[in-house]
């Protein structure tokens, strides 16, 4: 999710953008920021689920039932899930932006949801960020039960509000 030497983009309680921090402090003061959530979904509509390596600096070892991660200073909400999709799965892949959603409970973030669709290209896992993947119906990924809880709600609003193929 991005370099270590790379500044988040902050924001106010409003999304407006204000400066930036590290990543380290942006975590430690809950700081409003902005992430990028890509659903990948193959042919066969199920869903990619990421399983997060143990050193991760949050929800070590958990499932992500997404791409993403924090967008960086200066970048545009389409550029990180492009940056985020290359780096964790090596993929280049058509996004269809889907909805904005935040959080507050614990991470204070405005998030992008966006929906990708893949064909059986050939995958590079960063390794620093993921430890394997696994292929789940729609169903199956809502019962994970350690999943991260950002990736949970959004693939739930993301069904809820009837973006789901």
């Amino acid at each position: 999710m991005g370099s270590l030497r790379v500044r988040v983009q902050i924001v106010d309680a409003l999304n407006r953008p204000v400066g930036s921090a590290r990543r380290c402090d942006m975590r430690r003061l809950q700081m409003w920021h902005r992430a990028v959530y890509i659903f990948v979904v193959d042919q066969h509509d199920r869903l990619c689920v990421q399983r997060r390596t143990p050193w991760k600096d949050i929800f070590p070892g958990y499932r992500d039932l997404c791409a993403g991660g924090v967008v960086d200073a200066g970048e545009s909400m389409a550029f990180a899930a492009r940056r985020e999709l290359q780096e964790e799965l090596g993929l280049s892949l058509a996004l269809n932006y889907c909805l904005k959603l935040h959080f507050e409970e614990g991470m204070n973030a405005f998030g992008s949801v966006f929906l990708a669709r893949y064909y059986n290209q050939p995958m590079t896992l960063q390794p620093s960020e993921v430890s394997g993947i696994e292929w789940l119906t729609l169903g199956e990924a809502l019962a994970v039960e350690d999943a991260t809880p950002d990736s949970r709600r959004a693939l739930k609003v993301l069904v809820d509000q009837g973006f789901w193929l």
